[in-house]
């Protein structure tokens, strides 16, 4: 019977004896078992590999993206149809008469108060230097007062007429030549102060009517440039 020395003995001899075979026959057929820090070397190049290309991925993306051959994509916005209302308030609106109506009155407006302050100003009938003569200090008070209303409805009056009838002409003139060159360019102001200034001044011959196109058409195009700034 063998004692408990010579079974371990020989349990502990098989085991190496095991795994030198096992040594023996890795080692002959070529292959080996990966130690863990192996394992964790591999991930870790593998995950490094994964998250450059992944970069190197979203680089290319946006350098593509930004490339002025590219084209954005397109926004596409919801299509709302017109009720009947608002077709009828844009034809409204785009009538040259309705807008040399409402432009005519807003021209009004704006002269009659630039007539009533010109007015106002004109201290009735004093001299250059706001001293009365002696024939205005002679009158009543009722008198100096009725004579600058008159002279404030006269004025603002005519420049109410004047601004009335420059403001329909130009808005009237600017409908008619932009529907007829179908653009919205500063072609149109030009042309349309041209004319507006040549009508103004049709009472004081050819050579008022060119000045007036010059110095109108001049204006508006100004006017224009200010307004797009």
């Amino acid at each position: 019977m063998a004692s408990p020395e010579d079974v371990q003995g020989t349990s502990i001899g098989s085991g190496f004896s095991s795994n030198d075979g096992s040594a023996t026959q890795h080692a002959e057929t070529g292959s080996s078992f990966p130690s863990s820090s192996q394992a964790d070397s591999s991930t870790s190049s593998s995950s490094n590999s994964s998250s450059s290309e992944a970069t190197a991925g979203a680089a290319a993306g946006a350098a593509a993206s930004s490339e002025p051959g590219k084209k954005k994509p397109k926004i596409w916005q919801p299509l709302s149809i017109a009720s009947p209302v608002q077709i009828m308030q844009e034809d409204i609106m785009n009538n040259c008469f309705i807008k040399a109506g409402i432009s005519g009155a807003m021209g009004g407006v704006a002269g009659l108060a630039f007539g009533i302050f010109s007015a106002s100003l004109d201290n009735a009938g004093a001299g250059p230097m706001g001293d009365m003569s002696p024939v205005q200090q002679d009158k009543p008070t009722r008198v100096v007062l009725k004579e600058m209303l008159v002279n404030m409805r006269d004025k603002s009056s005519s420049y109410a007429k004047g601004f009335a009838q420059f403001g329909a002409l130009y808005a009237f003139n600017e409908c008619v030549i932009e529907k007829f060159r179908a653009k919205h360019d500063k072609v149109n102001p030009a042309l349309a102060g041209c004319a507006t200034g040549a009508m103004m001044a049709y009472g004081a011959g050819p050579q008022a009517m060119c000045f007036g196109c010059l110095s109108v058409g001049a204006f508006s195009v100004a006017i224009e440039h200010f307004l797009d700034l």
